[in-house]
């Protein structure tokens, strides 16, 4: 463990602080002003507070899936007796870690926390992984996000094997992905895990009505053949000059027995085992997150009725498919912010519906992106006619012109205030509404929200 020196001690007592005012003023809770102030005055904050956690850290990386895979891990790890220091409310770049590792610590760097988990950026594995050197890491998948901030995929794989190769750390890897399968190549080659699915049935397949994200050969760029794909690029794949294939997954879904909006029910298979588990979250991509967090778990040597329990609990994450109640009418809460995680929402909840009601929030702030152009490649042409949407945000107009080239007719105004107002008077007492924002937008919504009804304000 550190000996902390007077430097550091002085640079937790001004962080504590800030800590402690911005939670006062209500500016945020807290989770990026302590780790911004750190990384001026104590760049070196995070592998100090870290060192003291006896079970080192875990990350959790990827476009889509971070925020409730972790979430699934922090309650597997707590059942089986650890103390996890996480960051909760999501705030993933380096400076949301540092602040997290902060407001756990006293005033002398220590935490009575057993081990830490956090949730990281894709761009900034990088930057956080050298410093708190984690033991292990998953990576759930790479989709196009945010193309102002990443660039291409490409470039996003680049920097997350940058990151992997800074430490000694055990990789878990989607194997279904195949991009995110060739970041072995920046890893130890004895602490790399896969996870992946061997069977699912045809209904629980997407349209696949968007183009593949990644669907060219990490060796040699040639188009790759897939035998299956579950949504996106994600599915079973080869390169058709043999320079790469998808690797055997170590922990694998071998059947689908039931999927609905109430959850799922499915049989993986661990370490030669076959265990029956059921996800109160439903969708296939969330099949995926139970993947990453399972094979994690059977990394950790904890047993599979512990991880077992803990799914069949989960409940879910800030904005990742909740529900609330408002007027007597259920709302879902579904975060979107590319294309993939879109139609996800679109495939899973959406669709099949026969009297839709929906709200579409759109921001452009820099947390969620500033560049909406990846509206376009959702295929909002599935949606029934007949469906009434409103939409709102500070990019509302883009998303209402979107709608209308898909042949549908929404209403859109710039308050959300009024769209919510809008939605729920027009959805009958008893009935179902879903409501979609980025993540910004996700913020303003449960501002309106937590004053009518019992829903956190910012999730903690």
């Amino acid at each position: 463990m550190y000996n902390l020196a007077m430097p550091t001690a002085l640079t937790l007592a001004i962080t504590k602080t800030a800590l402690k005012l911005s939670q006062g003023l209500g500016r945020g809770g807290g989770t990026a002003l302590p780790g911004l102030i750190a990384e001026k005055l104590d760049p070196h904050l995070a592998g100090k507070l870290a060192a003291g956690l006896p079970h080192g850290v875990i990350l959790v990386t990827g476009t889509n899936g971070k925020t409730t895979t972790t979430k699934m891990i922090a309650a597997m790890l707590e059942a089986s007796g650890e103390r996890v220091l996480t960051n909760r409310a999501g705030s993933n770049l380096k400076r949301g870690i540092v602040s997290a590792l902060i407001a756990q610590a006293d005033w002398r760097g220590r935490t009575k926390a057993t081990i830490g988990l956090f949730e990281v950026d894709e761009a900034s594995l990088r930057r956080i992984a050298p410093e708190v050197q984690p033991t292990q890491i998953v990576v759930t998948n790479l989709f196009r996000d945010q193309l102002d901030r990443y660039g291409e995929l490409d470039t996003t794989a680049a920097l997350l094997g940058q990151g992997i190769a800074a430490t000694s750390a055990h990789v878990y890897l989607n194997a279904d992905d195949p991009l995110v399968a060739s970041l072995a190549k920046y890893a130890l080659p004895e602490r790399v895990s896969y996870f992946g699915i061997e069977g699912l049935p045809v209904a629980a397949a997407t349209t696949q009505a968007t183009a593949a994200d990644s669907d060219r050969c990490p060796v040699c760029s040639t188009r790759l053949i897939f035998s299956r794909t579950y949504y996106g690029h994600i599915g079973h794949y080869r390169c058709p000059k043999g320079d790469f294939t998808r690797p055997q997954p170590h922990i694998a879904i071998t059947s689908v027995d039931q999927m609905d909006l109430a959850g799922t029910h499915f049989t993986v298979a661990i370490q030669g085992k076959r265990y029956a588990m059921s996800l109160p979250l439903p969708g296939t991509y969330n099949l995926y997150n139970a993947l990453a967090a399972l094979s994690l778990a059977s990394g950790l040597g904890l047993s599979a009725d512990t991880a077992e329990h803990s799914l069949a609990r989960t409940g879910a994450a800030f904005g990742r498919v909740e529900e609330v109640e408002l007027d007597g009418r259920k709302l879902y809460l579904l975060l979107i912010k590319n294309p993939a995680g879109f139609t996800q929402v679109l495939e899973t909840f959406l669709l099949g519906h026969k009297h839709l009601r929906a709200l579409m929030i759109i921001n452009d702030n820099h947390a969620d992106g500033r560049d909406v152009s990846w509206l376009w490649d959702v295929p909002l042409e599935l949606l029934p006619a007949s469906a009434h949407i409103w939409t709102a945000g500070s990019r509302g107009a883009d998303m209402a012109l979107r709608l209308h080239y898909a042949g549908l007719k929404p209403n859109s105004t710039s308050s959300v205030e009024q769209a919510l107002a809008q939605l729920v008077e027009q959805t009958p007492v008893g009935g179902t509404a879903f409501i979609l924002p980025t993540y910004t937008a996700m913020l303003e919504l449960r501002k309106l929200l937590a004053k009518r009804t019992e829903i956190e304000e910012v999730w903690k």
